[in-house]
């Protein structure tokens, strides 16, 4: 059986930039808090939390004068203003791709602009966008979400960064078309789109294909989703789970990975399948 890695497995450089710097940070410090997981992948959370990060699902339950981290999603303007309050320390591991949106909502709000946020209402990027808007924003994830808005005279649209290039660009378009006056900025990630790109193209070469990521991963779904179109495909978070795939007959397979997965993961799958 033929094993074929893909070139872009490991962190994207946003994440990777937030667990480098966390980890600087725990060697200083003995414990953070963390609101949330900072990235999503299961395996490298639970490591940090042995590290000393400690992820608490409310604000209120951060201590004061204590070290807080703002994830690589970001976090709603709120919530950090109430860290501030308690006065922490904060760190902040915001992807810059991720900051750029959050200036440009800033300034087209100023503007007078009501956003349109393209993306999943319930992912964390989303809601630290909407939290910049002062509540002059719509969230869309599909074609229903557009027949239920009303639009206004002036729209200005962002995206989230990790959304499908082609989904975004088909709800966009149906938005200009429902609106007189709309903006469209292209806040896709580079490094998102190239991956999914490269989902394409191994998947075509492949009779079976692994993507390696959290479940929970919003990008790794999306790699799923592009590559299960062509080609057979198991989403797995630890090379364990290869047990109970069945490789009988497959002859090439091909492995991707999540933004959020580490490549000392995605080389625990590659051993795995040489052993198998």
């Amino acid at each position: 059986m033929e094993i074929i890695v893909g070139r872009l497995v490991g962190f994207c450089s946003g994440v990777q930039r937030a667990i480098s710097g966390l980890k600087k940070a725990l060697r200083e410090n003995r414990k953070i808090y963390c609101l949330g997981e900072i990235i999503h992948n299961r395996v490298v959370v639970d490591e940090l939390k042995q590290k000393g990060m400690v992820v608490v699902k409310s604000v209120t339950q951060v201590p004061d004068s204590s070290n807080f981290i703002i994830r690589s999603h970001g976090l709603p303007n709120n919530i950090i203003q109430k860290a501030s309050e308690k006065h922490c320390r904060i760190y902040d591991f915001t992807c810059p791709k991720v900051k750029n949106t959050h200036r440009l909502v800033i300034d087209l709000t100023a503007d007078g602009y009501q956003i349109v946020i393209i993306g999943n209402p319930e992912h964390p990027e989303i809601k630290a966008i909407f939290s910049l808007t002062e509540g002059n924003a719509r969230v869309i994830e599909n074609s229903d979400d557009i027949k239920a808005l009303n639009f206004s005279e002036r729209n200005a649209i962002v995206v989230q960064t990790t959304f499908s290039p082609q989904a975004f660009s088909e709800l966009a378009g149906q938005i200009v078309l429902q609106s007189k006056k709309t903006f469209v900025y292209n806040t896709l990630c580079e490094e998102t789109i190239k991956r999914q790109k490269e989902a394409v193209q191994l998947s075509e070469k492949v009779d079976f294909m692994i993507v390696v990521g959290g479940k929970n991963s919003s990008n790794t779904k999306t790699l799923c989703n592009i590559a299960k179109i062509r080609v057979p495909v198991t989403h797995i978070e630890e090379s364990n789970e290869l047990d109970k795939v069945n490789f009988k007959n497959i002859q090439k397979v091909g492995i991707i990975s999540g933004a959020s997965t580490p490549k000392e993961q995605v080389n625990e799958v590659y051993l795995k399948l040489l052993n198998l």
